[in-house]
């Protein structure tokens, strides 16, 4: 009976045609045919969901000037062959309560949620990179090490956006079945280099601002701000160099969800691997940094009013001062401190995730006897899955939180070093700009005047 209704609709005249007008046929018509049925929560009772209406559109975009072509040679029939969106889907008068329009793409092609935390993230981040970019005083070392780990985070959320509107054009092959890779889908590869690339960058600068913090605070040594082109080929040149390795060898490709990254043979070696080398290293630091203030802060607490400065050696003195540098320190910088614990946090937690559920089985015996389950009345999709897909699949849990995370490190970003002085310092700029607008625009005028 499907395919007799397919038939109708001119499947086969169609399948006559080359791509993207086939695939984008057969994925309306598989769409139309197969529609989803999703449980309503009482007994024997589902919810129907038919093809969406960008899938029908679609179909015009992809098959017009090849169906108009065709014709005006005969070789088609001149009667309408292409889907009209506009009227309700072919055959769904049979369904009871039809026949059904197409659904809305707010109700069927609806963006992930991770996917819009990474816009707003990236969005935020953006701005922070603007404001340190113009406002005065902010790329001088250290505030400039927050400019390029901005960058670099805003460079990584960015990575989402080939994925909006339409996934599946990063997802899968022009056929629209097989899966994205190198060697089928350019934009599939871009994403998943800019993904790497930012990935890396994002973790390579907030490890700088850790070791930064560092020997500022312990040490009471600028090391780095002396060697710049150091910092930058570790920030910028590393993750370069991992993203054209992973082009050059063809490592990328689609693996779950809706965005390409490196694939899944070779992620630990060009993504994981140098992730855990930067991030364990850093995370090491940071404890370090961490144990040595709480420890200053502890013996601060003992008062030094009642210490008089002629009784001091030379050796209370200088710990003495030590402690008030760190204090002093922790209080000027104690943002970027937050920032890279939250941050390398989150990348600890997504880093476990893809370690710990990467390595589920493949083995697709499960899928077998998932589908003999519902099929043979022993549970709905969801029962049955509960009892055959456990062990194989991803924990959907801690994937939402591992997505989650790091979707919002530019959301961090911009919540701990977009403070009160810079809004003020905007508020200055945008001043300025006005005055000396008013005053070349005065000036203007009186030119105009005297030439007059």
């Amino acid at each position: 009976m499907v395919e007799q209704g397919l038939n109708a609709t001119g499947i086969e005249m169609v399948f006559q045609l080359p791509d993207p007008c086939k695939s984008t046929y057969l994925s309306y018509a598989c769409s139309t045919a197969y529609p989803r049925p999703v449980t309503s929560g009482k007994v024997r009772t589902f919810n129907v969901l038919f093809g969406c209406k960008s899938t029908c559109e679609a179909v015009g975009l992809a098959c017009k000037a090849n169906v108009d072509y065709l014709q005006q040679r005969g070789i088609l029939p001149p009667e309408p062959i292409l889907p009209d969106c506009s009227a309700p889907i072919p055959n769904t008068e049979l369904y009871p309560g039809g026949p059904f329009q197409y659904q809305p793409d707010t109700s069927c092609n609806d963006i992930p949620s991770t996917d819009i935390v990474k816009g707003v993230s990236a969005g935020l981040c953006l701005v922070l990179v603007i404001s340190y970019l113009v406002l005065p005083g902010k790329l001088q070392h250290p505030s400039n090490l927050i400019l390029f780990a901005a960058i670099a985070t805003t460079i990584f959320l960015l990575a989402v956006v080939p994925s909006y509107g339409n996934p599946r054009r990063v997802q899968c092959d022009a056929n629209g079945v097989t899966p994205a890779s190198s060697f089928n889908n350019g934009l599939c590869a871009a994403q998943g280099a800019w993904l790497l690339f930012g990935a890396i960058a994002a973790t390579a600068w907030l490890s700088t601002i850790i070791v930064n913090l560092h020997l500022h605070t312990v040490w009471n040594s600028d090391w780095l701000s002396r060697r710049s082109w150091l910092i930058h080929l570790f920030g910028w040149g590393v993750p370069a160099a991992f993203a054209a390795i992973a082009v050059a060898t063809k490592s990328l490709g689609w693996n779950n969800s809706n965005m390409c990254m490196v694939t899944q043979a070779k992620s630990n070696a060009l993504m994981f691997i140098p992730l855990g080398i930067i991030v364990v290293p850093a995370s090491l630091v940071h404890i370090t940094t961490f144990v040595h203030i709480l420890r200053i802060t502890l013996q601060s607490e003992i008062s030094e009013s009642v210490i008089s400065r002629s009784t001091l050696s030379s050796g209370k003195a200088a710990r003495i001062s030590h402690r008030r540098h760190v204090l002093n320190a922790v209080r000027i910088q104690w943002r970027a401190a937050m920032l890279a614990l939250v941050v390398l946090g989150s990348i600890m937690i997504y880093w476990a995730f893809y370690l710990v559920e990467g390595e589920k089985s493949h083995e697709m015996g499960w899928m077998s006897n998932w589908q003999l389950c519902i099929f043979t009345g022993g549970g709905d999709q969801e029962s049955c899955g509960r009892q055959f897909a456990k062990g194989h699949v991803p924990d959907f849990v801690f994937m939402m939180i591992a997505e989650t995370l790091v979707s919002s490190t530019g959301a961090w970003v911009f919540l701990l070093f977009f403070k009160k002085s810079t809004v003020v310092e905007w508020k200055e700029l945008i001043s300025r700009w006005t005055c000396c607008a008013g005053r070349r625009n005065r000036r203007r005028v009186e030119d105009q005047f005297y030439v007059i």
